[in-house]
């Protein structure tokens, strides 16, 4: 199932970034997930790495918010316990929009709806 919300993912951002050029470098992933050896997985965790933190940010301002958080999902997966806290932290204490995204036209809408207002 991660495959399908990698390739969700990689559609959302080429087409954010082709209707919108001018912020394309506000649209980021933080490469939080993905499995690690225990090493490598200890770094990570000392240098900031938190469960839950969504797959895609846009740190634009708009509509009274300050960010706008993007979760994907693919298939019949659903968010963890500590995607749902943070869907919690980010709206409720850090000002932001978060949206659980399943397609491709999920995230037009939301981004679209989002930045037009």
């Amino acid at each position: 199932m991660r495959h399908l919300e990698d390739d969700l993912q990689m559609a959302c951002v080429k087409w954010f970034d082709l209707q919108h050029p001018m912020l394309k470098a506000l649209l980021f992933h933080v490469p939080n997930g993905g499995h690690r050896n225990e090493r490598e997985a200890a770094r990570f965790k000392a240098m900031g790495v938190r469960p839950g933190v969504p797959d895609l940010l846009l740190l634009y301002p708009k509509q009274g918010f300050h960010f706008l958080a993007l979760e994907l999902k693919a298939g019949k997966n659903t968010q963890t316990f500590e995607q749902k806290r943070y869907e919690s932290l980010l709206t409720h204490r850090a000002g932001g929009k978060y949206v659980v995204i399943r397609s491709i036209d999920g995230f037009i809408e939301a981004v679209s709806s989002y930045l037009e207002g």
